[in-house]
């Protein structure tokens, strides 16, 4: 599907049929067909990347300048506001004061960069104004994503450390809570690669598509943004940090329940031992055992038995084991 607008005062219009006009400033290729592909560079003289290029990964094929185009390609986090965020590549192409999207899925920040951009004053009359509002809208929808993640590993942080019930109880919220340590990461993970990603995008964009005659305000809003991206990426190496923390965490509380369960049938073990060590000389039924013909040799038995147990246990409690 091919989408353009024009850009009529401050403000943007859609085209109808998306024709490419003389005040065509927006070109949005979403899912495009190779006849699609075929008429924007044959209206641009340009060659618009194909999917399999937009997934190389080496800078040269993201992000460069060619026939006097430029070409940026970015992974931007999609489905946000869902429980497993996901990233996608996106090309911006500016060329000929005209910007050129390519993408694959459906971004919100498209339709408030879109519904934004239809009112008068919104800072869309050239192509860099254009794709510098674009990609604040994506920065503000990830740094949204970001905080909220942020709060989630807060939780958690509370939900290991202050963990109350019986032992299976706990064991049963651990798993729960390692599951939810791993999307966390995950998508922490994901964030971060998109910020990245971003970062790069505009220092090319700075470098290769903004001179120092461009307008102050962009120039301006440029550096904000670049800032912010900053930022929230270290922000993210923060929570990665603390991801990783509370996992090792977790894992060394689960080894200490485990340790404890161990310990218990350890000492048990331990303190059954004399009890069994009686009873096994008194199983053995020899002919000179005085107490085999005593009337209290039973009781006694049973008595020496029980005694020698609370021995055991009152000697591992004044240790300190138990």
């Amino acid at each position: 599907m091919i989408e353009t607008y024009d850009c009529t005062g401050d403000a943007i219009s859609p085209r109808p049929g998306g024709d490419i006009g003389d005040q065509t400033i927006w070109i949005d290729l979403v899912n495009p067909t190779a006849e699609e592909e075929a008429l924007v560079e044959k209206a641009l003289g340009i060659d618009v990347p194909t999917r399999e290029e937009m997934r190389e990964i080496e800078h040269s094929s993201r992000l460069y300048s060619e026939d006097g185009a430029h070409f940026m390609t970015a992974s931007v986090l999609y489905g946000i506001d869902g429980p497993e965020p996901q990233t996608t590549d996106i090309t911006f192409i500016l060329a000929a004061n005209r910007l050129v999207t390519v993408r694959y899925i459906e971004p919100k920040a498209f339709a408030l960069l879109k519904a934004r951009a239809k009112k008068p004053r919104s800072g869309c009359e050239t192509a860099p104004r254009l794709l510098m509002g674009l990609l604040e809208a994506i920065i503000d929808r990830e740094a949204d994503m970001i905080e909220r993640i942020q709060a989630e590993i807060g939780k958690l942080a509370h939900t290991i450390f202050e963990m109350r019930g019986g032992a299976l109880t706990r064991q049963r919220r651990f798993e729960v809570v390692l599951k939810q340590i791993g999307r966390g990461g995950e998508v922490t993970t994901r964030a971060r690669e998109s910020m990245q990603s971003l970062q790069r995008l505009l220092v090319h964009f700075a470098q290769e598509s903004i001179t120092p005659k461009s307008d102050k305000d962009l120039r301006n809003r440029l550096k904000t943004a670049t800032r912010d991206v900053q930022s929230l990426n270290d922000h993210l190496g923060f929570m990665t940090t603390r991801a990783e923390f509370l996992l090792d965490a977790t894992l060394g509380l689960i080894n200490i329940e485990e340790n404890r369960v161990i310990k218990i049938f350890s000492i048990l073990a331990i303190v059954l031992m004399p009890p069994t060590l009686i009873g096994t000389i008194y199983g053995m039924n020899f002919k000179h055992m005085p107490e085999l013909g005593w009337v209290y040799g039973y009781p006694f038995a049973l008595l020496l038995m029980v005694l020698s147990a609370i021995g055991s246990y009152l000697f591992f409690r004044y240790k300190g084991w138990w």
